[in-house]
């Protein structure tokens, strides 16, 4: 245990720093750097990562580099395969999570950044409810009139660590009186219905497939790496500095090249956060990445339509996270309208701009399966849908299935981060190190609720960005004066872009 106390010491005074000394970026006007970014697989820009088809930047622009941070992450990287923050054979975490919390979570951390909450719908959790109010309300899927499915089973083919059980998940939900009641849970844990010995076991990993998934891949597959490397290097390489929709996109845009590489380095090298914490092997995770990456359809980051897709609207469920995600989505494709129809007098004024259509015609090239599902620039209404949903990925997305696991993911005991065949908590290194993890994501970044019109050309697009600050504060004071929760994302907690 001293060599763990030593580790655990070295790795929480590194994950202080990390947050303390993190800054807010300001977002300069494009121009500093205006050569191509080439997207290349990612096992070719980190050897030893093999993944090779999810698609990077080449290179971290030079307006976006931080010679500084990303000398950090390298430290970070080298340090964690000779004096790493797991040591083998450690027993498991207490089974009170609050006093395992108040072990990990220390004073130092809580000095820097409130303590997790635990949310209403863990207190006796039902995945009926955590189904429409919870970070995993975007996997249900309607499969009859009355019943409607999460579906994880793709997770089963997927190895995990020894010890522990695979993820594969089906939850089998009826509706009544607009809401949902789980009736059944396959796994590998056998075929459960409420009553069954092994119920509450099963509701554990279902949870655990879902949280899984979502870091793994709604998170970092389907927000960071796949479309956000698109958006990123189709704005920065086919529109010109001085071209109006540069502009409106830029401030979300600007460091996701950084951002990634800094990320990829610490949670995907041999050794990295998600192999040390999550349930699959390094091989299997891997190779998840590769599989999601031609499974994406881009129509989940599109609210409205996602939900549309999975049947779920005009059912009579309520559908609180749903209706957050679309206030959000809302605002952000009604700045993009008003900032476009500044420009483009009609549909044919932005049909005729050729800088607009290379830059969809790349973003289209870039997302697997396409970028139609988002709509196009034939029109300015399909334009704005579609700009809209890619602000609405690096913001909300971005926010709703990373950062807001915080109050999620710190529960073991009702959302368990592995689960061990031999019905054993996970160990106090891996629980550790989820905290950590968790307690970084939570870094202070550059915020949605600031004035971009210095980006704007012009009296245009300055008038066009101070009436989305506007409508985005107008939100903010309505959302606070409805009941709080915390799966619910404010206006004010949205980040401008993926900055890591």
């Amino acid at each position: 245990m001293k060599l763990w106390s030593a580790r655990r010491g070295l790795w929480n005074r590194l994950a202080l720093i990390k947050f303390a000394q993190a800054d807010v970026v300001d977002i300069p006007v494009p121009g500093a750097d205006e050569a191509p970014v080439r997207a290349v697989p990612l096992s070719q820009r980190f050897p030893g990562i093999a993944i090779h088809h999810v698609l990077v930047g080449e290179r971290i622009p030079t307006d976006e580099a931080d010679a500084r941070a990303q000398n950090f992450y390298r430290f970070l990287v080298r340090l964690g395969r000779i004096f790493g923050p797991n040591v083998p054979g450690l027993p498991s975490v207490v089974a009170d999570r609050t006093a395992a919390l108040a072990d990990a979570y220390t004073a130092a951390h809580r000095r820097l950044f409130p303590v997790p909450e635990l949310p209403v719908e863990f207190r006796a959790p039902d995945l009926g409810e955590l189904a429409v109010a919870s970070p995993y309300d975007g996997y249900l899927k309607a499969t009859g009139p009355d019943t409607l499915e999460w579906d994880l089973r793709s997770l089963a083919a997927y190895d995990v660590h020894p010890g522990l059980v695979r993820l594969g998940v089906a939850v089998t939900f009826v509706q009544e009186d607009g809401r949902l009641r789980a009736t059944a849970i396959e796994s590998e844990l056998g075929r459960c219905v409420p009553g069954d010995a092994d119920w509450d076991r099963s509701v554990g990993l279902a949870l655990c497939a879902a949280t899984t998934h979502t870091s793994l891949v709604r998170h970092y597959n389907w927000v960071h790496l796949v479309p956000g490397t698109a958006f990123a290097i189709a704005t920065r390489n086919d529109l010109p500095t001085d071209h109006p929709l540069k502009r409106l996109l830029w401030p979300h845009v600007f460091r996701t090249h950084f951002s990634n590489w800094v990320t990829t380095l610490g949670q995907l090298s041999a050794g990295g956060d998600f192999e040390s914490i999550f349930s699959f092997t390094r091989e299997s995770l891997l190779r998840l990445f590769d599989d999601t990456q031609a499974s994406f359809d881009a129509t989940v980051v599109d609210p409205e339509r996602d939900a549309e897709a999975r049947g779920v609207l005009g059912r009579g469920l309520d559908l609180p996270v749903l209706a957050n995600s679309v206030a959000l989505h809302e605002v952000m494709r009604a700045h993009a309208a008003r900032y476009l129809h500044a420009y483009y007098p009609d549909d044919a004024a932005l049909g005729r701009d050729t800088a607009v259509q290379r830059w969809y015609a790349s973003l289209d090239r870039l997302i697997p399966n396409g970028a139609a599902a988002l709509g196009d620039v034939s029109s300015i209404d399909a334009a704005s849908r579609l700009i809209g949903s890619l602000i609405h990925l690096v913001s909300y997305q971005h926010e709703a299935r990373g950062t807001l696991l915080w109050n999620y993911q710190m529960w073991t005991q009702v959302q368990p981060i592995r689960v061990y065949a031999d019905g054993r908590r996970e160990p106090v290194d891996v629980y550790q190190r989820l905290v950590n993890a968790n307690f970084g994501l939570n870094i202070r970044r550059t915020p949605m609720l600031a004035d971009y019109s210095y980006l704007a050309l012009d009296e245009r697009g300055r008038a066009a960005f101070r009436a989305y600050l506007s409508d985005l504060l107008a939100l903010q004071t309505r959302l606070e004066g409805e009941p709080g929760a915390l799966w619910k994302v404010y206006p004010e907690m949205l980040e401008a872009n993926m900055n890591g």
